[in-house]
This record gives structure tokens, sequence and C-alpha cells, in this order.
């Protein structure tokens, strides 16, 4: 999956402040952590605050799992991501 075919597929937008923000807030840089749900794939959005700080790929991962733990997504216990974009 490339990014542009994951664009659509955005539910949560967070920053690493763990402030959830709008998807027209969202950097160039942002990481794209996707999980495959059925046939459809579920991407966070996720982010530095700081400008021109781009977060690695272990650093979004824990903050998308975090923020869908909170919000009771995954039905058992959180697996890792699909996609990391």
């Amino acid at each position: 999956m490339t990014r542009e075919q994951a664009l659509p597929y955005i539910s949560v937008c967070i920053d690493d402040a763990l402030a959830e923000r709008s998807i027209d807030d969202m950097p160039i840089n942002a990481r794209l952590v996707g999980w495959q749900c059925g046939f459809e794939p579920m991407f966070v959005a996720v982010w530095s605050y700081l400008p021109d700080t781009r977060l690695s790929d272990e650093d979004a991962e824990s903050i998308a799992t975090d923020i869908l733990n909170e919000r009771g997504w995954f039905t058992e216990a959180a697996r890792p991501p699909d996609y990391v974009l």
C-alpha cells in the first residue's frame, strides 16, 4: 500500500504530545500506522508537534497502538501494525 492509497483510511490524527489533531493539520512527514481489519485498513497518522521533526517507526507505532488501546479498538491484546508508511 502506498501513502496516497492510505490517506482515505486515516481515522485518527495525533501528535507526539498526545493531542488529537485534524487531518488538515497533518504535515507531509507524518507517519501513517495501519492495521488491516477485514476488507479495509485503518490508519492512525502520527507526527511530532515540533516542526521539521520526523518520528521513528517505533515511536509512531507505540503512540498509535496506545491511542487505539485507550479507545478499546483491539478486541484482545494489541497486535503489531500491518503498515508503517
